[in-house]
Order: structure tokens, then sequence, then C-alpha cells
């Protein structure tokens, strides 16, 4: 098998229309590096896209662990809040005297 100019029907046949000029293969090299550049762009374009939305996901993950931290946050101050209330009641019954017990205390 030959490779370049061939004469008849062979599948590496090179038509005299199909050679190009030095000039022409360097317009057609700048078009394929516009294109390559392109496709660069469009893939850059792509994976930004792609960043954002693991971004979004993210930031949507920690707005459910702040709200959930919020709630944790909430039930133990309520539960700090009764204790208190408890404690005080219970050591004014002691300064005061009386029951200790918390049927009494009401």
């Amino acid at each position: 098998m030959s490779i370049g100019s061939t004469s008849g029907k062979e599948p590496d046949h090179i038509e005299d229309g199909d050679l190009r000029t030095p000039d022409e293969l360097r317009g057609d090299m700048r078009a394929i590096a516009a294109a390559k550049l392109s496709l660069a762009e469009k893939a850059t374009v792509e994976g930004i896209s792609v960043e954002i939305q693991v971004l979004k996901q993210q930031l949507e993950m920690t707005h459910e662990q702040m709200r959930s931290l919020i709630h944790i946050y909430a039930t133990l101050r309520d539960q700090f809040n009764a204790f208190n209330e408890q404690r005080i009641k219970e050591l004014n019954v002691r300064v005061n005297g009386g029951s200790t017990t918390p049927e009494d205390m009401e």
C-alpha cells in the first residue's frame, strides 16, 4: 500500500482537486485550532455549570444542617430553662422550708 497520489480507483487515490497549497492548509489548521478552542470553552462552561450545581447542593445541605442545629439549640435552651425553673423552685422551698417534692411545689 502506498501513501500519496496514486492513479485509478484505489482507496487512497487523491484527485488533483483535493490537493491543497500550504496557505490553504494553514487556514485549515487555524479553523481546526479555533474549533478546538471553542470545544475547550464549551467544556469549561459545562464544567463551571456542574461546579455551580455541586455548590448549590452543598449549600442546601449546609442550610439543612443549620436548621437542624437551630432546632437542637432551641430544644436544649427550653430544657435548660425548664431545669432552671425547677431548680429555682427547689431552692426556694429549701430556703423557705418545706417539702422539695414536685407535687408539693405546685
